[in-house]
């Protein structure tokens, strides 16, 4: 065997051995570290027990608190979504109360006082004037709305159409001082009048002065003047005028059966 072959044999082993010694080494320390590890003494983990129980108690506080704050929060924008839709059904509920009493007011007024009904609508606007009591309404030509049908409410006449476009009506109330309609008595069927718009809130009614009219009597639409049905209720009578030396007929003051500064919806009746 050469020189370099020997040497090369010779180093090879030695790196063997280093190896073993190594691991031999490694594996003895491993062992002693083991069979010596240092335990905490029982006081130190008296002291640190407490320490750590109050940081998982606080630790769990706090998911709690977070999870509860979540908890409130989502049910805060829940109770926000259910008020919203407690609202549009209160709206919705209201709408449909309303239009249910206009059906109620429509079917009452066709039982009572006349089988053609044009339609309802709501009272727009009132005239300012203390003078003048006429009302605007929002349904005019385009439903059917003309020129002298009369208006009515369930309680009694409210008036009759003077003007009319496209969209909106104006109604002259009874108590205007342009307003006329023939009356009657409700007590029997003789003892036609006329009655007149008084303003600001009565009417007054001529008789002849041989009909028996007393406060408290009631008095309804005849068929005098041809415009509205007969039957509808005017007003009562308040008070009988004194006769004057001239006087050929009998004046009586009249309160309406409605008050047109009260009224919402009012139904117009098909002209005569």
């Amino acid at each position: 065997m050469t020189t370099p072959q020997r040497f090369g044999v010779r180093n090879s082993g030695k790196l063997w051995q280093r190896s073993l010694l190594l691991y031999a080494a490694l594996l003895g320390l491993s062992m002693v570290a083991t069979r010596f590890q240092v335990v905490a003494p029982l006081a130190l983990s008296s002291a640190v027990q407490p320490v750590t129980r109050a940081f998982l108690i606080g630790a769990d506080n706090l998911r709690r608190a977070y999870a509860a704050l979540v908890t409130e929060r989502d049910l805060s924008r829940q109770n926000a979504d259910l008020q919203r839709q407690n609202d549009s059904l209160r709206q919705s509920g209201e709408l449909l109360q309303r239009e249910v009493a206009r059906l109620r007011q429509v079917t009452q007024i066709m039982a009572t006082q006349a089988p053609s009904v044009v339609g309802i609508a709501q009272v727009t606007g009132v005239d300012p004037s203390p003078l003048l009591s006429r009302l605007t309404i929002n349904k005019g030509a385009s439903a059917g709305i003309r020129q002298r049908m009369p208006v009515t409410v369930p309680a009694g006449l409210v008036g009759q159409i003077t003007e009319v476009s496209a969209r909106s009506a104006v109604v002259l109330a009874l108590v205007d001082p342009e307003s006329r309609v023939g009356v009657t008595l409700a007590r029997n069927k003789g003892g036609r009048g006329m009655a007149f718009g008084s303003p600001p809130d009565r009417l007054r009614a001529q008789f002849s002065l041989g009909v028996q009219i007393r406060p408290g009597d009631v008095l309804v639409t005849s068929s005098l003047g041809g415009v509205f049905p007969v039957g509808i209720k005017v007003g009562t009578v308040e008070r009988v005028l004194p006769l004057g030396p001239n006087d050929l007929n009998q004046t009586v003051l009249v309160r309406p059966a409605v008050d047109v500064n009260v009224v919402e919806d009012v139904t117009v009746l098909g002209g005569l």
